[in-house]
């Protein structure tokens, strides 16, 4: 039994790799010239050609992306009594009408309008790039990994660079 009048105290230290001041980041401060501010200049109204809901929707029509097996999924994740039977029409009949606003898998990823949201620069310092080891992939998932950045490169979510990074 530890002795109750004797201070005792456990000390735990982690220690880190010491980092040389060379390598570590600092921060630049500089103002952020005018061509990087992001401006929004909607032009018309986006709403004009808005499809108005009918009182009574129609009976399901497949349409676009929205087919009768994206349909079932998505009764599915709302079940039967979550929805009026009218109410479950309209919201097929919505989605059907609004197919492109929904992507289902990645192939079918879209990007907003460029006069809407203009692509975003960033501002970046000139400086020397530095290099790091790569990240290794575990073998055991390796062919996996690589279909997944296969798949993200022909859905155009990864795109070529001719960056230094």
């Amino acid at each position: 039994m530890d002795n109750l009048d004797e201070p005792t105290q456990k000390v735990n230290c982690f220690a880190k790799k010491y980092k040389p001041v060379a390598l570590k980041v600092k921060p630049v401060l500089e103002t952020l010239p005018e061509r990087f501010r992001i401006t929004r200049e909607i032009i018309g109204d986006p709403l004009k050609n808005m499809p108005r809901l009918p009182e009574r929707p129609p009976e399901f029509q497949t349409k676009g992306h929205y087919n009768l097996d994206r349909k079932e999924k998505l009764n599915t994740i709302y079940p039967a009594g979550f929805l009026w039977p009218e109410k479950r029409k309209l919201m097929h009949w919505l989605v059907a009408e609004q197919n492109e606003a929904f992507a289902w898998d990645d192939t079918e990823w879209g990007k907003f309008k460029e006069e809407f949201f203009p692509p975003v620069e960033i501002s970046t310092v000139a400086h020397i790039p530095w290099v790091e080891k790569p990240f290794r992939i575990p073998p055991a998932i390796y062919e996996e990994v690589c279909k997944m950045i296969k798949r993200k490169i022909d859905a155009r979510v990864y795109e070529p660079s001719n960056s230094s990074y």
